[in-house]
């Protein structure tokens, strides 16, 4: 094979790699936004399925990653900016939403525990209040 059928062959095979991890990442953006709104609407359930398919993606996204670096390695041309540029903005955009998520959990733990003590504070003011009471001296009904 000529040289410039390799890089031909390559530039190719990096072109449909780099189109897949946009369509990826494109994806990942789009459970994050879901992520976000199970959050809002303190679906924890939800959460967990979306952080499961997120967890997919992510492996996928390192794969490409690594076949990604090995076929750069083989080419002397740079990736095109506009492709990168797209790969950066996705990932900039899924971390903005992951902190806006992160921020909405934060606040759900809070809520939570605010609720658990103020369980607790009733559980101890029904168990005193149920709780017999001993007089200290003794008590005569015929007075």
């Amino acid at each position: 094979m000529s040289r410039s059928e390799k890089i031909k062959n390559n530039s190719d095979s990096l072109i449909d790699l780099l189109t897949s991890q946009c369509a990826d990442l494109e994806e990942l953006l789009a459970l994050a936004r879901e992520e976000t709104e199970a959050a809002k609407q303190g679906n924890f359930l939800g959460i967990l399925d979306v952080v499961s398919e997120r967890a997919k993606i992510g492996e996928k996204l390192e794969t490409f990653q690594r076949q990604i670096t090995e076929l750069r390695s083989n080419l002397e041309e740079p990736i095109p900016t506009n492709v990168s540029s797209r790969v950066i903005e996705l990932s900039n955009l899924t971390l903005y939403q992951d902190r806006k998520t992160q921020k909405l959990l934060n606040s759900a733990k809070e809520e939570a525990s605010a609720e658990l003590k103020t369980l607790e504070k009733a559980e101890q003011n029904t168990n005193a209040y149920i709780t017999p009471k001993r007089k200290g001296l003794a008590f005569e009904r015929d007075i």
